[in-house]
């Protein structure tokens, strides 16, 4: 017996398929589809594909145990089936690919949509095996929300895993702008939105979610979920150096003799530089023109080095600091915040009038 295209595929688009292939082979199939009258005459001496969009949807199974065809006939019931093809179409005239992840973002299957199509029944696989008709029924309309309510948890869109990463051009004498892309590359971790990226930690890995480590470039700081610790460019610097351990990162973590050598590694690998105190500074501009920051520091109790405890070297002239032991420094705004960040970790009861 012949075989024909079934009549449920009345009315839908097709493209050819040369016998016992699966691909399409004319070029701009997807614009110049066939119709079933027109289709008919090339098959069953050629395969021959169903092109999928808002007339008919495809739902692809690649589970071992065929959970969600097994899920699907459980909600909505029977439907033309090809081999574990089967056939629905949305009461909204959804068109768009759907493609199915598990919790653990692993791929499940697909919804086949618009500028896809799948080898339509009766066609020979490459094996020599048959598409064959399982269930010789109408195709279903279902509804699209009710699709999403029991579907919608697998509908999640799958994170980009980084494949490439690029340096970034840095130079500067503050520790804390350093990129943290520049501390650690990004590779394997997984674009999570929101310029944060997640996955195993680049010193110690994971051993289990390999996902317990997470950097936010918005505000440039890190985070590790397995030791509950993180911090920014300095703490993640010292941990891929082996200065300190994760578990470590935090607020004050560094010896003075650890903040030393983080400094010297930070210029000689990440690009700080020592602040130039003795060139020629120019215009006196900004806050240096009213705000004294010799007495700014005694004010607040902060004439030393918040890392190595040397006294700061003020030019009193142009509101700047300056740590002879850690070559660091910088002027009074930032000198402000340092002051800031100090005050902020003080109790209130502690602060006095100051």
């Amino acid at each position: 017996m012949i075989p024909k295209i079934p009549k449920q595929l009345e009315g839908m688009r097709f493209n050819r398929v040369r016998a016992r292939e699966k691909g399409a082979f004319e070029m701009g199939w997807q614009k110049n589809p066939y119709t079933y009258e027109e289709i008919v005459d090339y098959f069953p001496k050629e395969n021959y594909g169903v092109i999928c969009g808002p007339e008919v949807r495809v739902l692809d199974d690649d589970t071992d145990n065929k959970f969600l065809i097994n899920l699907f006939l459980e909600t909505f019931g029977e439907t033309f089936r090809v081999r574990d093809h089967l056939y629905v179409k949305f009461d909204n005239n959804h068109a768009d690919k759907i493609i199915l992840y598990d919790e653990d973002e692993r791929h499940m299957g697909e919804i086949q949509g618009e500028g896809t199509y799948v080898v339509g029944p009766g066609s020979t696989h490459p094996s020599g095996e048959i598409y064959d008709l399982r269930k010789d029924v109408p195709i279903k309309v279902i509804s699209f929300e009710k699709f999403e309510e029991v579907f919608g948890k697998y509908m999640k869109k799958k994170s980009k895993v980084v494949r490439e990463h690029k340096l970034i051009e840095w130079a500067g004498d503050s520790i804390t702008d350093i990129p943290i892309g520049n501390i650690v590359s990004f590779v394997g971790l997984k674009d999570v939105g929101g310029g944060c990226y997640q996955g195993p930690h680049p010193y110690h890995g994971s051993i289990n979610t390999g996902m317990n480590f997470r950097v936010d470039t918005s505000n440039n700081s890190w985070y590790c979920f397995r030791c509950s610790a993180g911090g920014g460019p300095a703490e993640l610097i010292a941990i891929m150096e082996g200065i300190i351990d994760c578990s470590q990162a935090g607020p004050q973590c560094f010896t003075e003799e650890q903040g030393r050598e983080l400094i010297t590694i930070a210029r000689e690998k990440y690009g700080l530089e020592v602040p130039e105190k003795q060139q020629d500074l120019g215009e006196v501009k900004g806050w240096a023109n009213s705000v004294s920051i010799t007495k700014l520091a005694k004010k607040h109790n902060f004439e030393n080095c918040n890392i190595c405890n040397e006294s700061f070297k003020f030019q009193e002239s142009h509101g700047m600091y300056y740590c002879p032991k850690c070559k660091f420094g910088g002027g009074l705004r930032k000198f402000a915040e340092l002051i800031s960040k100090k005050i902020n970790k003080v109790p209130q009861e502690q602060r006095g009038s100051n």
